[in-house]
């Protein structure tokens, strides 16, 4: 009864109800006060910029709950803000998550949601009820008089003037710059969804831009034998969780045993999210020159250029970004996971299918298989048979669980070291000239450090999330015809790489010529050539990777595993 004539009192008083609503809006620029690498002016301006916008927002209707109402999309991106927070610890919602959001299908959604109920819960209890109080509020006509109005926007204006000045000596302590569209809540979280609009937009748009594009692509050299290449792409898996890049745990037994293997040590991607570097793998887009990945084909057309027959098997659904495009030059393209579906297939259905294609399909064959590799949820991933590392049966993510994710995890990487140990045996039994990339997207958090950030995808990538696995491998037939590019391979093999040298590798590997290959990029070239690494921003810019906003944990983690930086 108390509580009631508390709750009462608080809804006929415009004041204390409109203090409620701007504080509410205010939780995700508090949380940023705490994360950001801003210097005092920034933090200045990171707390009265949203404090002075939503006392003009709240300044323009009489009605103060339908003022909230009307505001329910911007809940919805505070409350995006919140799971941001507790995934990653840091950062605003970025571009890439939110193309994420359209190109995730509602199952891996759910997963991932699932994994974070504690920042779920957290959001339904703060914005849900703030929502039901606007509405009673709205109903009881709960008002801010006019004199009430013009002081609030007089506030608002006079907390818009302090930003604007305290913006002139406010600092980004990483990018060493600051802007409004960058630094300060919620305009970097609008300035990021117009970006993602226009991007979406160009995407849609490729067909038509892309469809007068040619390789030029001719073969230098050919064999007697039929010939079959294979690039393999990993999904979430990171190197230091592999037995052959001296994991404590003997993850790879059969890859470690395998001297037809060449394990490229010093691995970083050029993004940690999945529709970008699948893209750089695959064209010859990089970090440095994205923004061609509009006007250009893939891979698959360089090699049907040259009379290989084509093939995209994918263990992925289709989603709508880059990928699928590419998969359509493929003369053939199968998925094994369907859009919103239920479907959980391992990775060696993906075998079956290339076994059936090389023995039915006469003729030099090119193939990518898309894996799903360590996609969380990482304990659906793998079989029964390969549950090694025990107790993997978690039902919720926590650090209190790390042990139990982590088991999973490398349990996942088990199973892709039999997957590829398979794939090896199917190309060896062939006979044929025959070789395959293998390379992850990028890789993963698991609450590794104090920052307890988790998955990918992040704001800023981690150490974790840009070390990656990076394998080739080639049969006894091609190391007879090719033995230089071998030779090479093997002596490239500790150079500091990303993934742009997949697509000019690739080439060098079929003898394919064209203008776009870039011998500097090649791992099997004698002009192979370090350069500095660069990481495709949030932004499609490039930024030295080591730039990229690391933490001095990831950075002590560099040196640690003499990763060149």
């Amino acid at each position: 009864m108390q509580l009631k004539k508390q709750l009462d009192a608080f809804m006929q008083s415009p004041v204390q109800l409109l203090t409620f609503f701007i504080i509410v809006n205010l939780i995700p620029a508090i949380g940023l006060l705490f994360t950001e690498p801003l210097d005092v002016w920034g933090m200045i301006v990171l707390i009265l910029f949203p404090a002075g916008l939503y006392c003009l927002l709240f300044s323009i209707l009489r009605n103060i709950g339908l003022t909230q109402l009307l505001l329910i999309p911007l809940l919805v991106i505070h409350a995006f803000q919140i799971v941001v927070f507790y995934l990653f610890g840091e950062g605003v919602i970025a571009v890439d998550m939110f193309l994420n959001v359209i190109t995730t299908n509602v199952n891996e959604a759910g997963e991932v949601l699932q994994g974070v109920l504690v920042s779920v819960i957290f959001v339904i209890v703060v914005y849900v009820p703030t929502i039901i109080v606007a509405a009673l509020a709205c109903r009881k006509k709960i008002q801010l008089n006019s004199k009430g109005r013009w002081k609030l926007a007089g506030t608002g204006v006079a907390l818009l003037l302090i930003c604007g000045l305290s913006g002139l000596k406010a600092n980004n302590k990483d990018t060493l710059c600051f802007t409004l569209y960058e630094d300060v809540y919620p305009a970097n979280v609008f300035y990021n969804l117009n970006f993602a609009r226009q991007k979406w937009v160009r995407s849609k748009q490729y067909p038509e831009t892309s469809a007068g594009f040619t390789f030029d692509a001719i073969r230098q050299d050919t064999v007697p034998e039929r010939e079959i290449y294979v690039l393999v792409i990993g999904e979430t898996s990171r190197a230091g969780n592999w037995g052959v890049y001296g994991y404590d745990r003997n993850t790879t037994p059969h890859l470690a045993q395998d001297t037809n293997l060449v394990v490229m040590t010093d691995a970083i991607t050029q993004s940690n999210t999945t529709h970008k570097s699948v893209s750089i793998m695959l064209t010859p887009a990089s970090a440095e020159n994205y923004g061609v990945i509009y006007g250009q084909k893939s891979i698959l057309t360089a090699f049907k250029e040259v009379g290989f027959t084509t093939l995209f098997l994918s263990n992925q659904s289709a989603n709508r970004t880059f990928t699928d495009y590419f998969a359509q030059e493929a003369d053939y393209s199968k998925y094994f996971r369907f859009f919103n579906e239920n479907t959980n297939n391992y990775d060696e259905v993906l075998l079956t299918e290339l076994q059936h294609c090389m023995d039915s399909i006469a003729g030099n064959l090119f193939i990518v298989l898309h894996t799903y590799g360590s996609h969380f949820n990482y304990h659906e991933r793998y079989p029964e048979e390969f549950s090694r590392f025990r107790p993997d049966n978690f039902t919720k993510v926590s650090r209190a669980n790390r042990d139990m994710l982590v088991n999973a995890y490398d349990n996942t990487i088990l199973y892709t070291d039999h997957f590829l140990h398979r794939l090896t045996g199917i190309l060896q039994d062939t006979n044929s000239c025959t070789a395959f990339f293998y390379s992850s997207d990028h890789g993963e958090d698991i609450m590794d450090d104090r920052h307890q950030r988790f998955l990918h995808a992040s704001p800023n990538p981690s150490f974790y999330q840009l070390r990656i696995p990076m394998l080739m491998w080639f049969s006894p037939v091609y190391k007879e015809y090719f033995p230089t590019l071998v030779t090479q391979a093997f002596s490239n093999h500790m150079q500091p790489v990303t993934t742009n040298t997949i697509f000019h590798t690739l080439l060098d590997m079929a003898g394919i010529d064209t203008p776009y290959r870039e011998p500097g990029l090649s791992l099997l070239s004698e002009q192979f050539q370090v350069v500095p690494r660069m990481y495709l921003g949030d932004h499609d810019d490039p930024v030295p990777f080591h730039r990229a906003g690391l933490k001095p944990e990831d950075k002590i983690m560099l040196e640690t595993h003499h990763i060149a930086h």
